[in-house]
């Protein structure tokens, strides 16, 4: 069963006005328009020390723990906002995005399972328009947030905190 249906042409057009640069942002290039907040199950930036030290040999255990709470985080803007998949097609300079609903409340669960604990499966990345924001999972327990409307970071914060999860700001 499909996961995510396309949004219709209003609202892809919508989405696409609210949210520009989504190809820098997926590349991972600075833009002016958004502003950057880490989600981590770690409460600082690591050094490479610590990069070293926490995220080397980690146990299975101590994985499971770290992607549920990053897991947990992402169920609960899930639960409080509206979220929306999407995509890039095209190619290069001309790529776009494609915005997606899930289908059904199962499909946005699954979704959500950190990448890290399946061997097929692609990072998300999704749109929070009542946020003004672009979510990513990245590899090393921490996802990262793309923040057009600083007024949210408040709410963002409480959010991570009953998650047990850290935001942390350049």
């Amino acid at each position: 069963m499909r996961s995510f249906i396309n949004l219709s042409i209003d609202k892809q057009a919508e989405l696409t006005e609210q949210f520009p640069d989504l190809l820098r942002l997926a590349c991972v290039e600075e833009t002016p328009i958004y502003s950057y907040m880490a989600v981590s199950v770690f409460d600082r930036w690591l050094g490479q020390e610590d990069s070293v030290k926490f995220l080397n040999d980690v146990t299975k255990d101590e994985q499971i723990r770290r992607n549920d709470l990053l897991y947990s985080f992402s169920m609960k803007l899930s639960q409080n906002t509206d979220v929306v998949n999407f995509k890039l097609k095209g190619k290069w300079n001309n790529s776009y995005p494609c915005f997606r609903g899930f289908t059904s409340v199962e499909a946005k669960a699954k979704y959500f399972e950190p990448a890290i604990s399946h061997t097929n499966k692609d990072f998300f990345r999704v749109v929070l328009p009542e946020l003004n924001a672009v979510l990513f999972e990245s590899w090393d327990d921490t996802n990262v947030l793309y923040l057009r409307d600083r007024s949210k970071v408040e709410l963002i914060n409480k959010w991570a905190t009953e998650c047990g999860v850290f935001c942390l700001e350049k």
